[in-house]
């Protein structure tokens, strides 16, 4: 039985030519990048070469970025920075931002299916909050945030701009200066690159998060990860190149639902969301049933966010935009560059039988 993984959204499939290209050279990434023999050199090298393509494909300065262990920390780098500072956020950010900020400092942003969040930052918006932290694109439901105009409204006010990057990045242009951003999260393992790995861009230096020595010029402590930047860099040319493919799939899967027989509605408006994800609510089937179905039948899908321990829990994002009944039944599913329209057949075919 084939296997099927459409689950991008947790963690992409990795990408086989990286790895062996990596497996080839591995001796290019055997010494610490901060030592000053030939081998650190070597490993310095690829790093900052690395720095270098990931800053340019945000627009940013190499300067500003920092590597850290992944966007959950360089999310709570930001947060933390701001612990005594009163923010602005939504109730619908990634559990790295929800379980980091001070809900006695946190001005809550309530999001449903129509919100002008733009409206609401302007309403909320006073002399004391510091910083404003909104995500992209919404790892559960793929919704689009309106990160340009929010940077515009922002960037002449006595206020600093956050933005978890991480689903976005790949699917989306984002370049920091024109949309006013002063921090960013990005991660590697999201576009195929190692897990483990993530970036800070970082307009203003930031109280170090993680102590000890001091590389990323004393910003974050901690050997180098020279094979996991190196894997981040690599990967972001592949999804420029797979963004069409992504979006014919989408409309592919969109269109074919209908096929299954299943009562089912699009949580959202497709034309709203980012194309590689796609969440779905079924009438009848609670998302614990088909989630165990579709796996015996080799389909990976999940149910909402990827950060829960491996327990089934309906998305916490559809629950506080639609209801909590509506997000037991729903099904999120994550489109990737190893998927086709024959994975999409299968899909539906399986779905189908449930009639």
């Amino acid at each position: 039985m084939k296997k099927i993984y459409f689950d991008y959204a947790a963690t992409s499939i990795k990408r086989k030519k990286i790895l062996e290209d990596i497996l080839e050279n591995a001796d290019k990434f055997d010494g610490n990048p901060d030592s000053s023999h030939s081998f650190g050199r070597e490993a310095k090298k690829i790093l900052e070469e690395s720095r270098g393509k990931i800053a340019k494909s945000i627009n940013a300065n190499p300067s500003q970025i920092i590597f850290t262990s992944g966007a959950s920390e360089s999310n709570n780098t930001v947060l933390s920075g701001f612990a005594d500072k009163k923010i602005i956020t939504t109730n619908i950010e990634h559990d790295s931002i929800e379980n980091t900020y001070n809900p006695e400092k946190t001005i809550l942003l309530k999001i449903g299916e129509d919100t002008n969040i733009l409206d609401q930052i302007k309403e909320k918006l006073t002399d004391e909050v510091k910083l404003v932290s909104i995500m992209m694109v919404n790892n559960e439901t793929g919704l689009i945030f309106p990160i340009k105009e929010i940077g515009e409204f922002l960037k002449d006010r006595d206020v600093y701009f956050h933005v978890d990057c991480v689903q976005a990045y790949g699917h989306l242009d984002i370049d920091v200066n024109a949309m006013n951003i002063d921090f960013l999260s990005l991660s590697g393992h999201k576009i195929g690159g190692i897990n483990g790995f993530g970036v800070l861009f970082a307009r203003e230096n930031l109280p170090s998060f993680i102590k000890g020595g001091e590389q990323e010029k004393y910003r974050r402590a901690g050997t180098s990860f020279v094979i996991g930047a190196y894997s981040m860099a690599k990967s972001f040319p592949y999804m420029i190149e797979e963004r069409e493919m992504i979006r014919e799939l989408k409309n592919y899967l969109i269109e074919s639902l209908g096929k299954t027989g299943l009562a089912f509605e699009i949580n959202g408006n497709p034309e709203k969301y980012v194309d590689h994800i796609i969440n779905i609510y079924f009438k009848d089937y609670r998302a614990d049933f088909l989630l165990t179905y579709l796996d015996m039948h080799g389909i990976g899908v999940s149910a909402g966010s990827a950060c829960r321990a491996g327990a089934v829990i309906p998305s916490k994002v559809v629950e506080r935009i639609y209801g909590s009944e509506r997000a037991k039944n729903s099904l999120r599913i994550s489109l990737g560059f190893e998927n086709s329209r024959e994975d999409i057949d299968k899909l539906i075919e399986v779905l189908g039988a449930l009639r």
